[in-house]
């Protein structure tokens, strides 16, 4: 009996850990489809900032807060999956949680199927991401190429992604997906640019790939002084360490809450097996 307690008690409180996970969940996601814009305008306010600063002298400047709002639909994606996904496992931890307080076997039963559905799913994402993160990184790099090609506008009439890319290469560093080659092939960049009141034609490579030491100085060598320009770094590796740094951390969490659910889904099957032995006829 005291076996038996314990187990019920441990499985209850790891239930309530898997519902406050699934609300953790939620609260992601809806900030990524609400709450998305002040999150990342106070988080790239300092470089929207910077890169204003040297906007200015091309009669540019970037409203941040205009352009902020379409990231919703860049992330709509990711925000309903974070939303269902703490739906589920806030379900599933609910459902545990009266199934071990109250016993309920057929409660127990659905919970433990739920529960190893659930274990399944996650163990099958980690798996499928790592087994095929060469085609994950092969269509990033192909969509951001897209966008150097198809929306890369240059200093005026800035879209969404000429914003962020004008940011990447501001914040990081860097320019282009690889180097500045990448925008050989950019259609809407007009590559002219008045600096300073001095007007700049047929410009190698954009403007926020000059360092910001000395951008006059760039546009002056058009970018042939190593001295003054970024065009040999590529934003994807610098992009890309940090999203791994980020996956890797996720990966940790996603196993640790595997094993929280494993450990749940091992007291729900005694405790089930414990119910099923005291209906036996002696």
């Amino acid at each position: 009996m005291c076996v038996k307690a314990l187990m019920k008690i441990v499985s209850g409180v790891l239930s309530i850990v898997s519902v406050l996970l699934g609300v953790i969940f939620l609260i992601v996601g809806f900030i990524l489809q609400f709450g998305l814009t002040t999150v990342v305008v106070n988080y790239l306010r300092t470089y929207i900032n910077e890169l204003n600063n040297y906007l200015k002298a091309t009669g540019s400047s970037v409203d941040i807060e205009t352009y902020i709002q379409q990231l919703p639909q860049i992330t709509g994606n990711l925000a309903v999956t974070f939303i269902i996904m703490g739906i589920v496992i806030a379900a599933v931890g609910v459902i545990g949680l009266v199934a071990v307080c109250c016993e309920v076997k057929v409660m127990l039963i659905i919970y433990i199927v739920l529960l190893g559905i659930l274990i399944a799913g996650q163990v099958t994402l980690i798996i499928v991401y790592y087994a095929a993160r060469d085609t994950f990184i092969s269509r990033a790099k192909t969509y951001m190429q897209d966008t150097i090609n198809n929306k890369y506008s240059g200093y005026s009439n800035m879209n969404m992604e000429t914003i962020l890319w004008n940011v990447f290469h501001t914040s990081l560093g860097c320019c282009g997906i690889t180097n500045g080659t990448d925008f050989a092939s950019a259609k809407l960049w007009t590559r002219n640019v008045t600096y300073n009141s001095v007007s700049y034609t047929n410009i190698a490579y954009p403007l926020t790939c000059c360092r910001t030491s000395n951008y006059t100085g760039c546009l002056q060598s058009n970018h042939t002084s190593i001295q003054y320009t970024n065009l040999n770094v590529g934003c994807w590796e610098k992009i890309d360490t940090t999203v791994q740094t980020n996956i890797t951390y996720a990966a940790l969490g996603t196993a640790a809450i595997v094993l929280l659910q494993t450990l749940i889904l091992v007291f729900a099957v005694h405790l089930c097996k414990g119910d099923s032995s005291k209906t036996q006829p002696v």
